[in-house]
Formats: structure tokens, sequence, C-alpha cells
């Protein structure tokens, strides 16, 4: 007898993902389909705080494909979320009700709070980490997700409108970006986390795991894995001061050079500055030694 499959589908501002994973009777999963296409739903959100027609049509023609990946693996049941990206739009109600009826089933928008949750779910479900005191981090295309967790309960959690491609749009019209806007950006990015670095300090956690493409980024440079083959960076590290490093060099590149960099490919190279300068400022700030990347995100 065929195991059941369940699907989710993740509408975030840089890209939209799916997965189907089947369910044993122990409750144990395997991922059948999974899949990933970039859209840039946010740029025009966070531009002009609306969907644009274009990123809507990418962004449905990405859920139709999708949408025939679940009716081709017999899914019972989807769950499908929006984040920061239509958290923000002023026409999200329009978008939703069209990939609603293109998938056959509700689409709902997220709050960044509920967003964390399902990130620290997705760890422990892949990765526990039993009795340690772990952060999570997800840098994702709006926001990016903080979340300290003890014992496989989370103590605190966040959501800061830090994303790459935020960031991207807000500060960095260069290319290479210029000292000031790289300078105003970090400036931003530290007054989000004001106060929480200090708070997750005292607790002292032992490890920092971070879930984003950013985060593969950063671990696939370290460790000399090509992007086709991101799947073995999974549960690797890369040191604190190799993310500083690298984030000194994308500083410096056009987006041509960034694109020869190991791990990063050809669309993330454009965002990829911002992301890594949040990563590189939590790492920094928390003073973990390392960051593990964690595929479950």
């Amino acid at each position: 007898m065929p195991l059941p499959r369940y699907g989710a589908i993740d509408i975030g501002s840089n890209s939209i993902r799916l997965l189907v994973s089947e369910i044993d009777e122990m409750g144990a999963t395997r991922d059948v389909v999974s899949s990933r296409e970039v859209v840039r739903l946010g740029a025009s959100v966070f531009r002009e705080g609306r969907v644009s027609d274009s990123a809507m049509e990418r962004a449905l023609e990405a859920l139709g494909v999708m949408a025939e990946e679940i009716r081709n693996h017999g899914v019972l049941g989807i769950r499908a979320v929006g984040t920061a990206a239509l958290r923000d739009a002023a026409n999200r109600e329009v978008f939703l009700g069209r990939a609603a009826e293109l998938l056959g089933a509700p689409v709902e928008t997220v709050s960044g709070l509920e967003e964390a949750r399902l990130v620290h779910l997705g760890v422990q479900a892949r990765w526990p980490q039993g009795k340690r005191k772990v952060v999570v981090a997800d840098i994702g295309g709006g926001s990016a997700e903080v979340i300290l967790s003890e014992s496989g309960h989370i103590a605190e959690a966040v959501s800061k409108p830090v994303g790459a491609v935020r960031l991207t749009e807000m500060f960095l019209k260069k290319d290479p970006p210029e000292a000031r806007e790289v300078a105003r950006m970090e400036k931003y990015v530290e007054e989000r986390f004001s106060g929480l670095m200090e708070r997750i300090k005292h607790a002292q956690p032992e490890r920092m795991i971070v879930t984003s493409a950013t985060g593969a980024v950063a671990v696939c440079a370290a460790n000399n894995i090509r992007r086709t083959r991101r799947d073995e960076a999974d549960k690797l590290a890369a040191t604190t001061r190799q993310i500083g490093n690298l984030y000194r060099s994308l500083v410096s590149q056009d987006v041509v050079g960034r694109r020869g960099v190991t791990g990063i490919g050809p669309r993330r190279a454009e965002i990829v500055v911002a992301g890594v300068a949040v990563l590189n400022h939590l790492a920094t700030a928390l003073r973990m030694p390392r960051v593990y990347y964690s595929s479950a995100g």
C-alpha cells in the first residue's frame, strides 16, 4: 500500500519552493519532490508597495507547474504559505485568490512569528538538537527570522525586515556597491537587531544553525562545494572568520565576479551581498565560532 503524501509550498520574497514528502506509520518522512523557482516576488513590493504584474505572472506560472507536480504525485493535502512580500503587498488578496485557484487549495499569509515557528519545526524534524541551546536563523528575501531554541522549544523568536531582496532594493544601487551604501545597510541591520543580540548572548547558546540559501552559500564557499551539489553542505559549517572574509570579498566585486564564487548561482549573485551582510552581523554579534547549515528551512 503506498504511503500517504503531503505537499508544502513556500511563497517567499525571492523564490517559491515546493516539497512533497511521504510519511510512514512511524511518522518518518521521505522527500519525493523538492523544487525551487526564483520569481523575485518581493522586488516590486519593496520598491512600490505592491506585487507588479510581471512578478505576479512569474509567480503564478511557477505555481501552475508546481500544481501539476502535486497532482502527478497523488498528494493528499497541501499547505501553501506566503511570507514577507505578501505581508507587505497592497494587492495581496488578488494574488492569493489567483494562487488558490491554481492550486485548488487555500493560500495563507503567515506572520513573521509563525514563519519563525515553522523554521524551528523544520530544523527540529530534520536535525534534532537534543538539550542544546541553539540559535536558528533563516535569512530570506524579505525578512530574517532568528530563534533561540532550548531543549527543542522556542525560548524567543523574532522576525525582522532584513531579507536579501529587501536590503538590496533599499540600499545597494551600484554594482559593486559603494562604501556609503554598504555602511547604511550595515547600520540598518544592526539597529533592527539591537537588544536581541545581547539577550541571546546572555543565554549562552552552544550552536548557530542557518537554514536559508544565504547560509548554504556561506557553507558551500567555505567547503568548496559547487551550487549544484548544495545538498552536500547539509550539517556542515563555516567559521565566522570565513563568513567575514566572504562578505568582504563579495562587497568588493561586481555581479559578474560574484557569480564566479564557489556556491553562488547566477541569480543569487544579484542579492548575495545583502544576505551575507545579515549572516555576518548575526554570527559576529553573537560571537559564534562557526555557523552550521541545515537544509530543513
